[in-house]
């Protein structure tokens, strides 16, 4: 419930694809710290375990918790080289859940950086799942099935994420290679593994092309879904075109970098341009203004009808939505776990607050009635306050930018030219593209 409340919208791919039955070890990419398990735990249809760095073990307490909510730990070099060989206990008990007919999840990049980049994939995995059947004489027919997460931003409370779960690895296939050498078929279903997560994820390969992709998501992803005559507002094609960009910009880094350094260059210009002025991209963007829909009368009527309900939203749900974000700006917490933690918060603030305002209505009214209508109010009026004050900004944003259009029209058409510029550039390069991948 938590998880469906502080996500706007959760997409899932290829679930059907898991046995019911089989032994199975998931494993999956790793952006968010706490929050990865959560999410994949909720929405797998297996019962899981979960393999966690042993540091968060650190206490008896902690130790007790941990192993009721079926988590193994799993020791890491990084944390302590000589506490290694607990690892032997991890795998018997990798081993006995799948003998079981079991489920476990493994994030093999054995941490969470809180980037959109795939970490080096550990060996892990492969091993316990490769052992198990060697020991079991290749009888059991493990499967490795991997699982992509891709958050559309992975700290903002309502954003959307997307679960895709890949074609199994099905582990009976190895058996050969596995008893001639080891060493070298795990390395190759590891190999198998990554893959797989860069073809589940919309992550870069390396972050160096982070600015590329995330410009030409700016400027050009929406232009390219209506020119493949995608959806808009479809998160599997939203996804799908930011793959497209991913792998493009990937393969001309690979392939001609000297063409990334002088789209880098047009691309800073043109955000240097946009910060001077405090614009934003879309309102230059015809795509994007066709595809707002409400114009300008519509838009002050929403603002003026729907002001007593966000008014209403704001008083009932404010104080426990900025809370959290104040906790955890106060104490610095890692990207990769900065969404974990609102959760967490946000849990703990929403339950006091809403308690504390029901137990207020009730003892102000004695009215069973108008209590549960007070109820019933709080999530919708908080998600319309929150929905509330996006079209708000965007207004203020649009408004602004039309102050600018009449003051300063050259400096707007020398940026509408340079975006002009940069989508010529963009078309030629996909066109480019296009014809050496054929």
């Amino acid at each position: 419930m938590a998880i469906k409340l502080f996500f706007n919208q959760i997409s899932i791919q290829n679930k059907q694809i898991v046995p019911n039955t089989s032994p199975i070890i998931f494993v999956a990419n790793h952006p968010n710290f706490f929050m990865d398990p959560l999410i994949i735990g909720s929405y797998c249809p297996r019962q899981l375990y979960f393999f966690a760095k042993s540091t968060l073990f650190n206490s008896p307490l902690k130790k007790r918790i941990l192993t009721r909510l079926n988590l193994v730990p799993v020791y890491r070099k990084i944390d302590d080289k000589e506490n290694m060989g607990g690892n032997v206990n991890s795998f018997n008990k990798g081993y006995r859940i799948l003998e079981n007919n079991g489920a476990f999840l493994i994030f093999p990049e054995g941490i969470s950086v809180g980037k959109r980049v795939l970490g080096k994939i550990k060996t892990g995995a492969a091993r316990i799942g490769l052992e198990a059947e060697l020991k079991n004489d290749f009888a059991l027919n493990i499967v490795i099935i991997p699982i992509g997460l891709s958050y559309s931003d992975q700290v903002r409370f309502r954003s959307n994420i997307m679960i895709r779960f890949g074609s199994p690895i099905e582990l009976s296939k190895f058996e050969k290679e596995y008893k001639t050498n080891e060493v070298e078929t795990v390395k190759k279903v590891t190999l198998i593994i990554e893959k797989s997560l860069n073809n589940l994820t919309n992550y870069y390969q390396t972050d160096q092309i982070e600015d590329i992709v995330q410009g030409l998501e700016l400027i050009y992803k929406m232009e390219l879904m209506t020119e493949l005559g995608m959806e808009v507002d479809n998160k599997n094609d939203d996804f799908i075109i930011s793959k497209i960009l991913t792998d493009a910009v990937q393969w001309y880094k690979d392939n001609e970098p000297a063409l990334i350094i002088e789209f880098r260059e047009k691309l800073n210009e043109y955000i240097d341009l946009l910060k001077q002025l405090d614009i934003r991209d879309e309102f230059l963007d015809p795509v994007r203004q066709e595809k707002r829909g409400w114009g300008k009368t519509k838009t002050i009527l929403f603002l003026v009808i729907g002001s007593p309900l966000f008014i209403w939203g704001i008083i009932t749900n404010y104080i426990p939505y900025i809370l959290p974000r104040v906790l955890v700006e106060i104490t610095n917490k890692d990207q990769s776990e900065e969404a974990s933690w609102k959760l967490i918060y946000g849990f703990i603030f929403f339950v006091f607050y809403y308690a504390v305002s029901i137990t207020f209505i009730w003892k102000l009214t004695q009215n069973i009635f108008l209590t549960i209508l007070f109820i019933s109010s709080l999530i919708p009026s908080g998600d319309f306050a929150l929905y509330y004050s996006k079209n708000i900004n965007k207004y203020k944003q649009h408004v602004k930018f039309l102050s600018i259009f009449y003051k300063k029209r050259s400096l707007i058409f020398e940026i509408i030219q340079r975006r002009i510029e940069l989508l010529q550039f963009i078309e030629k390069s996909k066109n480019r593209y296009l014809q050496t991948i054929k």
